[in-house]
């Protein structure tokens, strides 16, 4: 099933509120006049947001999510999405509860997450997870008015969900100011953990969920020599096997270059969400793969450079003045395409990466410390 029109969400609506006004007439007049409105959340709603991964697109949601509930701040938000991700989210001011369900390990467990959603009775739910998964839990919720979108369950909502929010008055895309807040607790952590380098701290991003969005690992030794001579302290950073093993060949090649030690710091898997979100605050910028720590710096306020082939920054929601992007050359960028052999990210030579950093540094996106905290 298509995506609702607006003229057929809004009538969808009407008919939800029991107006009984034939669909025609009732569609054309709204069209005509613009004096009906859908539904509003009111102060006192329960709204459920549902997002359950992957990580960078978790930040997206609740970056959503605070524009929602900066719009409506009398409701009650509670967000549904996989317990390796609650502690960045408890964090947010803007998150008043969680629900937690692992959808990869206990999917078992759809029945115990249904029935809790029944027993807190919602008035609103807004998916932004595309899944199945997703469309049934909203089926049988009992929300008042589910919002969301499936290609093949759209039965499943009342409206998809960026149209009802459009209609809303909330530009839920929109990134002028930072999502992801970090405590008082963790940035002085993160200060601690970085006491030891230069002043001038780098957040590199060395990893991603998919080789196609690897940029190779000797452009990263290049790339981070080069800036660890100029003066750069380097954060190498991400999580997972291959960015653990990137990230020690990094590391040692750096070494035999007399690349200072104390410039070079490896914070591979070693960091939980809310403190490698103060890190990359406490860092002058932030550089990397399409990947959800690079999605996480650029949410946090730092200034951010990306490396972007198979996928398109713009469309992957990399909306903040203090974000650029650096592209491949390839005709096909930003295609998806996670089975190209191509290695199209080498195509962003350590020069070419070098040049846009530098021009990217001498721009005014460097914002003094403690600007986007909670």
């Amino acid at each position: 099933m298509q995506p609702y029109s607006k003229v057929e969400f809004l009538y969808n609506c009407k008919q939800k509120e029991g107006s009984g006004v034939k669909p025609t007439k009732d569609v054309l007049a709204f069209q005509k006049t613009r004096e009906r409105r859908p539904p509003r959340p009111g102060d006192g709603d329960k709204v459920l947001w549902i997002r359950f991964g992957a990580f960078g697109d978790v930040l997206q949601a609740a970056a959503a999510a605070r524009l929602f509930k900066k719009k409506h701040p009398g409701v009650h938000l509670t967000f549904l999405t996989r317990p390796e991700y609650a502690g960045i989210l408890r964090v947010q001011p803007y998150i008043d509860n969680l629900l937690l369900w692992d959808t990869r390990k206990r999917i078992g467990d759809f029945f115990k997450t249904v029935r809790e959603t029944r027993q807190m009775s919602f008035d609103w739910l807004f998916s932004l997870h595309r899944d199945g998964l997703a469309a049934l839990v909203s089926l049988f919720s009992r929300a008042r008015w589910r919002c969301g979108y499936n290609r093949h369950l759209q039965f499943c909502y009342d409206a998809v969900h960026w149209e009802y929010l459009d209609a809303l008055g909330v530009d839920f895309k929109n990134r002028d100011e930072a999502a992801i807040l970090t405590t008082r607790e963790d940035r002085k952590k993160a200060r601690s953990i970085l006491s030891e380098l230069p002043e001038k701290k780098l957040f590199a991003v060395i990893g991603a969920s998919k080789p196609q969005k690897f940029w190779p690992v000797r452009h990263w030794i290049e790339f981070l020599a080069s800036l660890a001579m100029e003066g750069w302290g380097i954060v190498l950073n991400g999580h997972g096997e291959p960015e653990a093993r990137a990230a020690e060949e990094i590391g040692d090649t750096l070494k035999g270059r007399e690349v200072p030690e104390s410039s070079v710091l490896n914070l591979v898997g070693r960091l939980p969400f809310p403190l490698m979100a103060a890190v990359a605050q406490k860092c002058r910028a932030a550089v990397g793969n399409d990947t959800g720590p690079l999605h996480l710096a650029a949410l946090t306020g730092t200034p951010t450079l990306g490396f972007f082939g198979v996928t398109d920054a713009y469309a992957m929601d990399y909306r903040m003045p203090w974000f650029r992007e650096v592209k491949v050359t390839c005709p096909k960028a930003g295609c998806h395409n996670y089975n190209c052999p191509a290695d199209c990210l080498a195509d962003i030579t350590p020069e070419k990466a070098l040049q846009a950093f530098r021009e990217f540094t001498s721009l005014d996106l460097l914002f003094d410390e403690g600007v986007f905290e909670n």
